[in-house]
């Protein structure tokens, strides 16, 4: 297990596994309900989610456009902090009270394992993910780039009067069909409250109270692992892919930020 920082910066973490379509899903919920509901996600919810079908092949006016209508289920902890969001050809688990690793990881694989034995055994995996989301936040009478890597920060100390709207730094590598997403963003916020990528909203957790006042100059660090193989559904393989691309993660996040920012959160 890894070892629990004081004042992590992390706020938001999820893993992800897709998996053979499951058509029928609808009739399994009651039971993975049931389920996740002794596990301690109580909080349920279904939700319908338009889509829009760009087909070119379907005629359609500006007023008719084809719409899909797409189920989701939701598996919340009482306080809204970790859950599971589940449909028909994947499961995420999501959570903004990370710790460490292991028992999040363990977290996952329990939902997994119980949306398994619920259909009647999955056939394989396609995709096996995990993302991070850290806030880099400087105390006082510091800057973002005690905390940054210089490669990350730009020409953020050469803007001189010029008010600062972003900079942006991402890098994409492969290896073995694991792909790494490493991105930083710096911004300034006047708005409260820790940001997410468009991708992930809207937002059904609730954020960490000390993330919640955050605005000003400030960092994120979104960092994005996955493997896109199709494999025979297994648990076990499927933990070790997720312990994989966690070191993945660890490795990159650790070229990121200075030793100075680990003396801060340790």
């Amino acid at each position: 297990m890894g070892k629990k920082m004081k004042n992590a910066p992390v706020y938001f973490v999820l893993a992800q596994v897709r998996f053979n379509a499951v058509l029928t899903l609808d009739s399994y919920v009651p039971a993975i309900q049931d389920a996740l509901r002794k596990a301690g996600y109580a909080d349920f919810a279904k939700l319908m989610i338009s889509t829009v079908n760009l087909n070119l092949g379907v005629p359609a006016t500006a007023n008719q456009m084809p719409v899909a209508q797409t189920a989701r289920y939701l598996f919340l902890n009482e306080k809204k902090f970790s859950g599971f969001l589940l449909d028909q050809a994947s499961l995420i688990f999501q959570t903004t009270e990370y710790e460490t690793f292991d028992p999040f990881r363990d977290a996952f694989l329990l939902g997994l394992k119980t949306l398994n034995e619920s259909v009647g055994g999955l056939s394989f995996c396609e995709r096996i993910g995990i993302r991070f989301l850290d806030a880099i936040i400087p105390n006082p009478n510091e800057k973002i780039t005690d905390y940054l890597a210089p490669s990350l920060v730009g020409l953020l100390d050469k803007l001189n009067e010029r008010q600062l709207k972003h900079v942006i730094s991402e890098t994409w590598s492969t290896s073995d069909q694991a792909n790494l997403m490493c991105r930083a963003v710096i911004q300034d916020q006047t708005a409260k409250g820790v940001s997410f990528a468009p991708d992930l909203q809207p937002m059904l957790l609730q954020v960490a109270e000390k993330f919640r006042e955050t605005s000003g100059i400030y960092g994120i660090i979104d960092t994005d692992a996955w493997y896109e193989n199709r494999q025979k559904f297994d648990i076990d393989k499927i933990k070790e892919k997720l312990i994989s691309l966690h070191g993945d993660v660890r490795d990159s996040f650790d070229e990121m930020v200075t030793p100075h920012a680990f003396s801060v959160w340790e």
